[in-house]
């Protein structure tokens, strides 16, 4: 220890504290019904969102992987180009993240929720999740951006949550697919 180090004082720079809280402040605008923090905010806002929901996945076949439930490594799953159509989805704002969460039915199928979306505000990231029941009986996980520009998502599905009893409300198997499957969503205000 050096000689006299514990009787200096180090001189302490004191900030404001009401200058601290207002710094954030600065990097704030408000855009209509939503703030905005300059850099941390796709410019996302609930009206994006909201209209008919248009999903349509590029047709192809994958192999389930890695199942919860072995037996069902192997099984092979596949989808259609066939455009599916959510009239109307519902938008709410998330319980859980700093986004929204959309939920759409067919009109096909009224008790069953077949789309499943969050869509972050911050990133515009989304994560979605579509019922495929024509013959797999699967619900495909989707990850993609939300482009505000063309109120579109590009997505890839790696993951498929097998569930022959959808109306249960219970999880199904969970499997990866041994290779992402593309899917195309349309937003049409």
């Amino acid at each position: 220890m050096v000689a006299g180090a514990a009787d200096a004082e180090v001189p302490v720079k004191r900030v404001p504290i009401l200058l601290l809280l207002l710094l954030p402040l600065a990097a704030c605008s408000d855009d209509g019904d939503t703030i905005i923090l300059d850099g941390l905010d796709c410019g996302l806002v609930r009206a994006d969102l909201t209209g008919d929901w248009v999903v349509t996945f590029v047709s192809g076949s994958r192999t389930l992987v890695n199942c919860d439930d072995p037996a069902l490594d192997g099984t092979v799953v596949d989808v259609t180009s066939i455009p599916q159509t959510f009239s109307n989805v519902l938008v709410v704002g998330s319980g859980g993240s700093a986004g929204f969460q959309v939920v759409g039915n067919d009109a096909s199928l009224p008790h069953l929720t077949e789309l499943i979306a969050n869509v972050e505000a911050d990133s515009c990231l989304a994560l979605v999740t579509i019922w495929e029941g024509l013959d797999d009986d699967a619900f495909f996980q989707c990850i993609g951006t939300f482009d505000l520009d063309t109120l579109s998502i590009a997505a890839f599905c790696d993951s498929a949550e097998i569930d022959p009893l959808p109306d249960d409300g219970l999880i199904g198997d969970t499997c990866d697919l041994n290779a992402s499957i593309a899917v195309s969503v349309d937003v049409f205000p």
